[in-house]
């Protein structure tokens, strides 16, 4: 007599489907709201990606402009998801800027403590009398030689 892990239940099987739609649905609210809230937020993120460093957008600009010549239709497909996508692509922008900012305060922090800080300081007058260059003798003088 074996024992089946098989339940005669039908409405366990219907749960489970109706557990699988409620979270995909909570999911597609969740996501819904985040891109309106992105969409709203998305000028003012694109403009302080700007301001921090506007290399990140022209790069990114320079890199659909490439694509596009070097496949049409992989560059029009790209332009259409950035113009679809600009809330999370503006969002994209804002937050590889704060990292580029990031890493370059980090390494200038790093190349401060490796070769040091500059000190300043003040040329101080001295009343030191002058030196005096004693002759120096020359390679060529007879008296090298004895």
């Amino acid at each position: 007599m074996s024992q089946s892990n098989k339940s005669d239940n039908p409405w366990s099987a219907i749960v489970g489907v109706a557990v699988i739609v409620i979270f995909m649905v909570g999911l597609f609210m969740l996501a819904r709201f985040v891109f309106r809230i992105l969409a709203f937020l998305s000028p003012i993120m694109l403009i302080a990606a700007l301001i921090i460093d506007y290399t990140v957008v022209t790069d990114y600009l320079k890199w659909v402009r490439n694509t596009f010549r070097r496949d049409a239709i992989a560059g029009v497909i790209i332009g259409i998801l950035s113009v679809i996508g600009f809330p999370v692509l503006s969002g994209y922008f804002l937050a590889r800027a704060l990292l580029k900012k990031q890493v370059k305060k980090a390494k200038a922090e790093y190349e401060r403590k490796r070769d040091g800080d500059l000190v300043e300081y003040e040329e101080l007058e001295t009343d030191f009398p002058p030196r005096f260059r004693k002759e120096e003798r020359s390679i060529n003088d007879d008296d090298l030689v004895h």
